[in-house]
């Protein structure tokens, strides 16, 4: 595990406030949407909101630069938290108020929540970037995902079980308090890392369009955002329409649902324990080609799925589930360890505002277009979410060609990793049998070399000591 200063406060902080934005931003907000009377048209507008209000960032930058990022961030984080109280409430207004009503204050709360985070989160990324030394970046996102995906695993399973095969007005309720108190909890580890001074450059008084051309002015940055751009295109928006899926297609249950998504995180936590360091030894584009190639074939499975040449049964949903994870996991923490170093060292702020905004417009059009296309396709050709999952793997096709153009110094090959990969099981296996006779030992990567020969002994010495 990476060490540096502050290194355990980010650890518990991140792993409270995941525990509390796992509630509003993953699939309980989705069953809730429904249970209150939303269609897939509200679904996508719940889950745009927060994507699109990310392009408060770039306005931010002006005052995260003169108040620094720890304040920042305690500012938005803890007028957002109290937000939520408001969401504890709004499950017994059901019956009282109409769905249209109801609708219109879910999406006044996330929109509130979401126009706060987004004006504080600028200084997230910068304030990483300064903290975390470089060499130790793809171990700390690969150990920062575990605490993660652990208060998803446990967050989703404990909804389930709240939630139950009926839901109610109360055990909604419940779950959003739980959100309501990780959020608190996760405000005093946040007050506890260390602060870092912002670099000359992001506290100059150029305009923000200045700052903007300044920082694109760099053509691999630019290459990375055209890569981030459309990747994020082709996943925004995914985790919900999923949900959607199986309620209204597959006719799961809430419980199950949550169950499945549970067993993703537990899969993503099994991958992340090898991921990081492998990223760190070999690159992250060549790990991020192989798992883009294996997103097209799980991709293709949902199509399937959607055409009913495949049936939805529980033991392939599991499968579907847990493989994802693991490539959904690792796939992202490359991209945050690409993020730094494709970033330009001078306007950091203002460029990482823009990878945030950029993302986050994308991501808020994409949920939104296909919440009210799913209801408008007719079933032709394919059905809708035939038509849904086959764009889908158009975008990652698109992906992974713009991904090529993206330069990283100090990467291996991804053919060479590929076989990397596909042999380290056989590899480790035969290792730790101990097949290979004495003086020979595998690479740091892969392959075999020999070892240097044991010094020998001064036979002179011997001799003379004889």
């Amino acid at each position: 595990m990476s060490d540096f200063e502050g290194r355990n406060a980010l650890y518990s902080f991140q792993s409270f406030n995941a525990l509390s934005y796992w509630i509003i931003l993953g699939s309980p907000i989705v069953l809730l949407t429904l249970w209150l009377g939303g269609d897939s048209r509200a679904v996508g507008v719940v889950s745009s909101i927060m994507p699109f209000l990310t392009i408060l960032q770039i306005p931010s930058t002006r005052y995260i630069s003169r108040l620094g990022y720890r304040r920042a961030m305690l500012t938005g984080w803890t007028s957002r938290t109290m937000i939520i109280l408001g969401l504890v409430f709004l499950p017994f207004f059901k019956g009282i108020w109409s769905p249209e009503r109801l609708m219109l204050t879910l999406v006044f709360f996330l929109f509130s929540w979401s126009f706060l985070r987004g004006m504080a989160n600028a200084s997230w990324l910068p304030w990483l970037k300064e903290l975390i030394p470089s060499g130790q970046r793809g171990r700390y996102f690969a150990w920062e995902n575990i605490f993660i995906q652990v208060m998803s695993l446990i967050i989703l399973f404990l909804s389930g079980l709240i939630l139950g095969n009926k839901p109610t007005a109360l055990r909604f309720s419940i779950i959003y308090f739980i959100s309501f108190t990780s959020g608190m909890v996760s405000l005093l580890f946040l007050g506890r890392i260390p602060s870092v001074e912002i670099s000359g450059c992001d506290k100059s008084r150029t305009s923000i369009f200045t700052s903007l051309k300044n920082a694109v002015r760099d053509i691999s940055y630019r290459r990375f955002l055209l890569f981030i751009f459309i990747f994020t295109l082709s996943n925004a928006g995914f985790d919900s329409f999923t949900v959607l899926f199986l309620k209204r297609e597959a006719a799961l249950a809430d419980r199950m649902i949550l169950w499945l998504g549970a067993a993703s995180s537990a899969s993503m936590i099994g991958s992340l324990v090898f991921a990081g360091g492998l990223i760190d030894r070999w690159g992250s584009r060549p790990i991020m080609k192989i798992c883009l190639i294996q997103t097209i074939v799980y991709l293709t499975v949902w199509v399937l799925l959607s055409e009913r040449a495949l049936n939805p049964v529980i033991l392939l949903m599991v499968f579907l589930f847990i493989f994802y994870g693991m490539v959904k996991a690792t796939i992202w923490i490359a991209t945050w360890r690409l993020t730094f170093i494709s970033v330009p060292h001078t306007n950091s702020l203002m460029a990482l505002a823009i990878f945030n905004t950029g993302m986050g417009i994308l991501g808020g059009i994409s949920p939104l277009v296909w919440g009210y296309l799913l209801n408008k396709i007719p079933h032709g050709w394919l059905s809708p979410f035939g038509y849904y999952f086959l764009s889908l793997i158009l975008l990652t096709l698109a992906a992974f060609m713009a991904l090529s153009r993206v330069r990283e110094a100090k990467a291996e090959q991804t053919r060479d990793v590929a076989i990397a990969l596909l042999t380290l099981p056989v590899r480790s296996i035969v290792q730790l049998i101990g097949f290979f006779p004495r003086g020979r030992r595998f690479t740091q990567d892969y392959g075999i070399q020999d070892e240097p020969p044991e010094p020998e002994a001064d036979t002179r010495a011997q001799k003379s000591a004889e």
